[in-house]
């Protein structure tokens, strides 16, 4: 980490606290390979003391469910990224959304000097009361509260500094309120969650407007009252009402992540995914499908043409917005930023005076 520039109070941080304290014994690994410790020692210690993303529960800790990891212990150097984003300086009051293991919060403790002045806020009672009990073992007595991250803690409000562990759409208003004029906020965001990746967004808080830039690419589980469950696509056993020829395969456009994510941030409420054809669509070649949000809307991606269904025509505004893309000079999704004012969501470019786009 320290060749990457993190500023050397995060790396004491990280050398004082050690990170399979707070994992427990049964894991999973980034492709879901259940790895225990009793079994398997080597392999979880290798897991442990990794650069990788280890899971720590599934299916919300309910048995029997479809395997899906709803939390975690992140990557250390993407929580080194997101604590100097987050600039925790000495006795700042802090609130963290998500305590999962309790090593984030332990992290916190040692930047602020008193881990005291650190509440994090956990949904899941269980996963709340092993961090606690791993937090004091160590040493460490911040605020561990079982409850709904997207309220906040207005018990121990303002803070100087909001860090969330989980993916939001919609920044949660209690944030915004429970933040100390000039604080930070600083969170994981994607415009949706049913599209893949996400932004780190940096936002300062004044006079109850919350704006800052994208810094850095991260991918998180969401905050659970944010989940969308968007069902099948609209596209499957549709009938298009319109088809167009193209000339190059329109896939490329939305299966290169460079482009994706721009594109996902200048056209609101929509989703893509790929799979091989189904009944009555051509075999043995993939093809991408959009899928409305707000509607019924949705279009097919072959390598030769493209339909498309509904009253938006989601490929077209796709393709609008690409060409304004290019001719903006193709920035990354991180030359964007974002703000919220008044509940309303607002991307824009370079800065808060450029190009923008309202989020519904």
């Amino acid at each position: 980490m320290r060749s990457s520039g993190v500023p050397e109070e995060i790396l004491r941080a990280f050398a004082r606290v050690r990170r399979e304290e707070f994992l427990p014994d049964r894991v999973w690994d980034e492709r879901g390979g259940e790895v225990v410790r009793s079994d398997s020692g080597e392999e979880w210690s290798r897991l442990v003391h990794s650069d990788a993303a280890v899971v720590v529960q599934r299916d919300d800790g309910v048995a029997g469910g479809r395997g899906v990891a709803t939390s975690s212990s992140s990557a250390p150097s993407v929580m080194a990224a997101m604590l100097q984003a987050a600039d925790v300086r000495r006795g700042a009051h802090v609130l963290e959304i998500g305590t999962a293991t309790g090593y984030n919060a332990a992290l916190l403790g040692e930047l602020t000097g008193a881990p005291e002045t650190v509440t994090t806020v956990e949904i899941d009672a269980a996963l709340a009361e092993r961090a606690r009990s791993v937090l004091r073992d160590i040493g460490h007595h911040p605020r561990v509260v079982v409850g709904d991250g997207a309220l906040g803690h207005p018990a121990t409000a303002p803070f100087d500094r909001v860090l969330a562990t989980c993916a939001v759409a919609r920044v949660p208003a209690p944030w915004i309120d429970q933040t100390r004029e000039g604080g930070l906020i600083v969170c994981p965001w994607a415009p949706s969650s049913a599209l893949p990746g996400g932004l780190l967004a940096r936002l300062t808080v004044r006079d109850g407007t919350a704006e800052g830039p994208f810094v850095r690419l991260v991918s998180f589980m969401w905050l659970r009252g944010q989940r969308e469950e968007p069902g099948v696509p609209h596209d499957l056993g549709a009938p298009p009402d319109r088809v167009c020829a193209v000339d190059r395969d329109p896939r490329s456009l939305l299966l290169d992540g460079t482009r994706a994510l721009p594109l996902a941030l200048m056209v609101p409420a929509w989703r893509f995914g790929v799979r091989m054809g189904t009944q009555g669509e051509p075999q043995g070649e993939p093809l991408v499908w959009l899928s409305a949000l707000d509607g019924a809307s949705w279009a097919r991606l072959y390598p030769d043409r493209v339909e498309q269904g509904g009253p938006r025509l989601l490929w077209d505004e796709i393709e609008a917005a690409h060409r304004r893309w290019r001719a903006l000079g193709g920035p990354p999704a991180t030359a964007f930023g974002l703000t919220i004012a008044g509940g309303t969501h607002r991307v824009w470019l370079g800065d808060p005076s450029g190009p923008s786009w309202s989020l519904p």
